[in-house]
């Protein structure tokens, strides 16, 4: 369940979330290949801490109020949602290609629609 209690603090928290798993991947020198493939220690550490950060971002979105996802209806809440119950519900089916396309196709959106909606809304991301 989220700690957030208003789409403010949501979007606030997408936005951290998402700049600090961006961070992530830079000092890691994570790529598709690497992320994907690498079953050492340290590569299934490497994807976990990745996961937590996607699985944080979709628990967040997926708890935006109905009236923000109406407002933005380019952005797929469902799936985000569908995402989430995976991570939270079934997380041996988790596919590390399906998460890094997340962190790499669908994050830049999200991060997009946070900086959107701060400035909509006049939040400081």
């Amino acid at each position: 369940m989220s700690a957030r209690n208003s789409d403010d603090a949501r979007v606030a928290e997408i936005y951290r979330v998402i700049r600090e798993t961006n961070e992530r991947v830079r000092e890691l020198n994570l790529t598709k290949d690497v992320f994907v493939s690498d079953e050492s220690a340290q590569g299934r550490m490497n994807a976990d801490g990745i996961f937590m950060c996607v699985f944080r971002v979709a628990e967040e979105a997926g708890n935006m109020s109905s009236r923000a996802k109406e407002a933005y209806p380019d952005i797929p809440w469902k799936a985000i949602h569908g995402m989430r119950n995976i991570f939270a519900h079934d997380y041996g089916k988790l596919d590390r290609s399906i998460v890094w396309s997340a962190v790499s196709d669908d994050f830049p959106k999200l991060e997009a629609f946070c900086r959107r909606y701060a400035a909509d809304h006049g939040l400081k991301l």
